[in-house]
């Protein structure tokens, strides 16, 4: 485990729900069974062509490319530009016993959840299975416009969010658990007032995923690619 050799540089913080924890990027890099599942689910072509469609093709990458990987797209593009990006997701290996344990965990109450040295996150004690997240779409994943499009709302109202977890997982309420927590928070904490997200058009289990989080088709066309379905949630 070399979790705590990134420990004084990422954000102390992690959001509990019932059955998951979910631990921002920033930490999770340097978690290596993390980087492992995450290198494994990019090689699994039933998971990329659930998630990118068949012109995605399937490979596993080393250790060294994941972790560029998760940097450059994530941590970089994201997190350090605008405080929001992507968890890993990780089973709780426990029930819980009252509600005082689910939301958001920070400082003290972080440091007595994972232990002083970390060792929550060594390698065999979480069973990872997928990440969950949040980005400015609007310089990460939609068409490149040139110049900042004065016709698009601002970023707080264009907001992706995005999910993928191991196929053992899946019709497990899995993703829902994950992208709703990340919601909230982002909601709280970063003031987000909407949602988008798009889906392949054969990829009818994160649809189904996006209404249960109240999503609606938004008929937009941010991606212009005919053989994706737009959605949004709107908060209120």
């Amino acid at each position: 485990m070399d979790a705590a050799q990134n420990s004084e540089n990422a954000d102390h913080f992690l959001i509990l729900t019932p059955r998951l924890i979910l631990l921002p990027t920033p930490f999770a890099v340097s978690v290596s069974a993390y980087r492992k599942l995450y290198a494994e689910l990019h090689g699994d072509a039933s998971f990329c062509g659930m998630g990118f469609g068949p012109h995605f093709l399937p490979r596993k990458w080393s250790d060294d490319e994941t972790r560029e990987v998760i940097t450059t797209r994530d941590i970089q593009r994201s997190w350090e530009k605008y405080s929001i990006g992507n968890f890993a997701i990780a089973l709780r290996d426990q029930p819980l016993g009252d509600d005082s344990n689910i939301g958001l965990l920070k400082g003290t109450s972080f440091k007595d959840f994972v232990g002083s040295d970390m060792a929550l996150f060594d390698d065999g004690k979480l069973k990872w299975v997928g990440y969950a997240g949040i980005r400015d779409a609007t310089t990460t994943s939609l068409p490149h416009r040139g110049v900042a499009d004065p016709t698009l709302p601002p970023w707080q109202e264009m907001v992706e969010v995005l999910y993928g977890t191991s196929p053992e997982c899946w019709g497990k309420g899995i993703a829902k658990e994950a992208a709703e927590a990340v919601m909230k928070w982002a909601i709280d904490e970063r003031g987000v007032r909407r949602f988008i997200a798009e889906t392949e058009r054969d990829n009818q289990r994160s649809g189904r995923v996006l209404q249960k989080l109240g999503f609606s088709h938004s008929g937009t066309d941010y991606w212009k690619e005919p053989s994706e379905v737009e959605w949004e949630f709107v908060v209120r």
